[in-house]
This record gives C-alpha cells, structure tokens and sequence, in this order.
C-alpha cells in the first residue's frame, strides 16, 4: 500500500521541552478547506488507489474541521493520526470501523495526565495501530517508563520507546539507549538498530520517495523525514507523482522510516 505521512499543521497545543513546532509560526501552513483536501487525495487515489495516510503535526486535531477532513479521508484511504490523543476519540471512533481509522498515540507526560491517556487508549485499543502508544525518551520521562509499559502490558498494548533525536542524529545516553532495547517490542529485524543510531542507511537502496513521501506543513513533499528540500514536489501540484524508482540513501541517520530501506 502506497504510504504518507503528512504534516496536516504546524502547530501544537502542547510546548514539549523536546519539540520546537509549538515554538514556530505557522503562517504557511497550507490550510485548504476538507473539500479541497478531498480533492487532492481523490487524485491521490487515481493514481495510486486506497493510501494508508499518517496524519500529523504538529497536533493533527488542531486543525480546523479536523473531523470532518479524516471522515472524507476514510472515503477512499486509511487515516492514520499520529496524536497526543487530547481530542475526544469518541467524535470518530463512533463513526469509523477499526479497518477504516487507524490510530498512532503518543503519551507526552509534560501536558497529558497518565490515568486519562491511558483511559482513552484503552477505549481506542481497536484502533490503535498494532496495538501500540508511543512515548518519547526524554531524560525527564524515563524513570516512569517501565512501570507505564507495565500498565500497557498488561491491557493488551505496547509502549514503544521513541529515541530523542537532534537535527540528524540521536541524543539518548548509553543508559537510556540500553532501557530502550529492553522495552521495545520491536524484537526482530533491525528498526531498533537504526533509531539507536547503530547502523547508518547511508548507500543503501530505499523506497521512500518511491512508495513512500512525507507532506510538509507547507504542501512541499520530500522523500522521507530526514530529507527537507521539497524534491519530491508538491502534493497539490495536478502532476505530483512519485518515483517509479527506489533512492540512494545520503543520510547517515534513519530515525522513522527504516522499514521501507530494501535488503539487498
């Protein structure tokens, strides 16, 4: 399945210590109207039919018409809101079958109580994507990270430690890097390894760009999270299309997107 992952807004409602986007302005987000967005993605869906779309942000929910846009999304493609879960979950999951919304939250201890975000994960558990949250590695945040996967664990969801990462490289010490290792379900294969920052995907082929763009707040599309030159063009531009050919990776730090890298 053809896959996004889409910047819906530059703004936020929290001001994490590890994020800057609540600290920029976002004076050019391209903020269509839902029906305008429907149109782009219509002709998304023309050419490369039902997308699986990871919505983000910023916070995706400070959109305006944030629900009607991901109910005209489900139409044709498969939302996925990557969220600090602060809207009320029950205004779509009581509109849209779990195979129709998928849904990625992310805890963010900072602004979000634990016992509330953990309440509404559990009322979206069907959604959840694989049956996970996420939780970011700030040295603030680790010390209670064990006992909340064990919460998680034991409801039937896992909590994915997400590494703090700078601009193209990681920033966990030894110590958090080895908690990270022992509470991520990732198991096997090595995404892991690439969010440590302990194999580089530099020289390797990757389909991102190919089978896989990320959409800037702006509307610029780039091959993946690590690059920001809007190569890729421009996702309400009527000729946008992907590449017909996978990319040499130039980076040397693939924090997200690893699993489209090819195994040669």
């Amino acid at each position: 399945m053809t896959t996004f992952g889409w910047d819906l807004c530059h703004r936020c409602n929290y001001a994490c210590p590890y994020c800057g986007v609540w600290k920029d302005h976002p004076e050019r987000d391209l903020l269509l109207p839902p029906a305008e967005w429907e149109k782009v993605w219509d002709r998304i869906h023309a050419a490369y039919g039902g997308c699986r779309i990871f919505v983000s942000g910023g916070e995706p929910s400070v959109y305006p018409d944030f629900f009607e846009l991901i109910g005209l999304l489900a139409k044709k493609h498969v939302p996925d809101i990557c969220t600090n879960l602060s809207w009320d979950v029950e205004k779509l999951i009581s509109r849209l079958k779990p195979g129709e919304l998928r849904i990625s939250a992310t805890f963010h201890p900072s602004f979000a109580d634990f016992e509330e975000f953990f309440e509404k994960s559990l009322k979206a558990k069907d959604y959840l994507a694989d049956a996970q949250v996420y939780y970011v590695v700030h040295p603030d945040q680790v010390e209670a990270m064990p006992e909340r996967s064990r919460r998680f664990k034991a409801a039937g969801i896992k909590l994915v430690p997400t590494p703090l990462r700078g601009e193209g490289f990681m920033i966990n010490s030894e110590k958090e890097k080895k908690i990270i290792r022992e509470l991520t379900p990732y198991r096997e294969g090595d995404k892991v390894d690439y969010q440590l920052q302990d194999i580089s995907p530099r020289g390797k082929r990757c389909r991102a760009g190919q089978d896989y763009a990320v959409i800037r707040y702006d509307g610029k599309v780039d091959r993946c999270s690590q690059y920001k030159d809007g190569s890729a063009g421009r996702i309400n531009d009527p000729d946008f299309k992907l590449s017909a050919e996978p990319f040499r990776c130039e980076k040397d730090y693939c924090p997200i997107e690893s699993q489209w890298i090819i195994k040669d």
